[in-house]
């Protein structure tokens, strides 16, 4: 028979030869000691232990203090992050014997590439063993299927290694542990220079949140369902010295980092249901993604998933399989299919009030708005950002006739101060950056082409900004 094992073949036989009569007694016992051992070793492959079942080994050598990122290509048979039982198969990378972190395949059976960050490692000869965790895997996930792993190396000399060896390490939020949610899919990292001070400011898109906002207003207040908290800001002097370290505690509230480091990488545990984190707990959990550098100064942080469009369906899987889908909605923690919006980019100046938008579609009278008729679902930040506006099933891009915006105060104003304050306040948008639906696919498809001059309007008062050729 043949055992396939990290795609080797190992051959036994299936039956052991005729002895010859004058054989001694000793070589007919180990003989018949092999033959159950064998035995044995066959049944012990099918039957590997709740996890730790080694998938593959590859080495590396470093030859200078370095941080080692992977490339790891695989997918997981049978598996699909929109089915309960079958969310992913999940890979225990060690280094060195020592536990790394944990690899969740929430692209289930396509093939994709998942970088991690392995951490900063001293010079000589290092060996990487990626396990099964059967523990970890959702129920039916059996096996993974690796195509390739590359390691990339990042040594002093090399202007990304500070921003790489500061990089957080995230545990996750205990009760997520089994559930296959608000999993962190990519992390990114923003750089500012002031005289002779950088500073990095690390964030990262979880696939959910399962507390704080509900499903509806995310689409309307954000033009997603993912989670994106920056969870982790270093300054550093010329010479690598921490001037200061900060993460994004519960409530959002800025906490100073007091906790362990690894190797130089702070330690975070996620631990609030909307992915706040704290600088000690308790988790079995870890995660190392690769830091990606992004520059947020003329786009809004959803462009990162724009320009990772994979997210998308990950975002689109994680709803289906909580239940948060359904063409009845009318709001709450339930949603229309993701691929029923449209994702509007823009860019705003606000002075205590709020924008919204509304779109028209060919050949009805109907006006479909981002907020859906609710205050707080209106946009009341500054600068860029991203929202939604629902829209019927079966709509494409080219039924898009017109597009309004609209102006109103923020929150809800009742004192006498608070109302004669609005007598002066205005909405600026000053920017439209994107007008896109999501494809078959789920992912961002072309944009209307917009081309929308800064516009000033005064609460109540309403604008249209875009209108296709030949509407009227």
């Amino acid at each position: 028979m043949a055992l396939r094992l990290d795609n080797v073949l190992l051959h036994y036989p299936t039956k052991v030869g005729t002895l010859n009569a004058c054989a001694p007694r000793k070589f007919i016992m180990r003989l018949s000691a092999l033959k159950l051992f064998l035995a044995a070793l066959t049944l012990a492959s099918f039957s590997a232990p709740i996890s730790g079942q080694t998938l593959k080994e590859r080495s590396f050598n470093v030859k200078a203090e370095t941080e080692v990122m992977l490339d790891l290509t695989a997918d997981a048979p049978r598996t699909s992050w929109a089915l309960v039982g079958r969310e992913a198969a999940v890979a225990t990378l060690l280094v060195d014997g020592r536990y790394n972190q944990d690899v969740f395949l929430f692209a289930g059976e396509r093939k994709f590439n998942y970088r991690v960050l392995l951490g900063r490692f001293q010079p000589g000869e290092h060996t990487l063993r990626i396990d099964l965790n059967r523990k970890r895997s959702a129920s039916k996930a059996a096996t993974v299927k690796f195509q390739d792993a590359r390691f990339s190396f990042v040594d002093r000399g090399s202007p990304e290694y500070q921003a790489l060896a500061l990089a957080p390490i995230v545990y996750a939020r205990p009760n997520t542990i089994g559930k296959f949610t608000d999993i962190p899919l990519l992390m990114w990292y923003e750089t500012e220079r002031t005289g002779r001070l950088t500073t990095f400011r690390y964030s990262i898109i979880f696939t959910n949140e399962d507390g704080g906002t509900q499903t509806s207003a995310l689409m309307a207040r954000w033009g997603r369902t993912t989670d994106i908290e920056w969870i982790y800001e270093v300054q550093i002097d010329a010479d690598g010295r921490t001037k200061s370290a900060t993460y994004q505690g519960v409530e959002h509230k800025t906490q100073n980092f007091k906790g362990r480091e690894e190797n130089g990488h702070p330690a975070l545990y996620v631990v609030s249901d909307n992915n706040n984190v704290a600088d000690h707990g308790d988790s079995e959990i870890m995660f190392r993604p690769w830091p990606i550098p992004f520059d947020l100064t003329h786009s809004s942080r959803e462009e990162i998933m724009d320009r990772n469009p994979w997210i998308y369906p990950v975002m689109a899987a994680e709803l289906e399989r909580e239940g948060k889908i359904s063409e009845a909605s009318r709001g709450g923690n339930q949603m229309a299919d993701p691929r029923h919006y449209l994702y509007l980019d823009a860019s705003s100046e606000l002075n205590g009030t709020a924008i919204s938008f509304a779109v028209k579609l060919k050949s009805n009278p109907k006006w479909y708005e981002s907020d859906l008729g609710i205050n707080y679902y209106r946009i009341d930040r500054s600068e860029y950002f991203r929202t939604t506006v629902r829209m019927p099933a079966g709509t494409t891009l080219n039924q898009i006739e017109r597009i309004a915006v609209r102006c109103d105060a923020a929150g809800n104003p009742k004192s006498g101060d608070e109302i004669k304050k609005l007598a002066a306040a205005e909405c600026v948008l000053s920017t439209m950056n994107k007008a896109f639906m999501l494809d078959a696919r789920f992912t961002p498809g072309r944009s209307l082409a917009l081309r929308v001059k800064p516009v000033k309007l005064r609460i109540g008062e309403a604008i249209e900004v875009y209108e296709r050729r030949g509407a009227r």
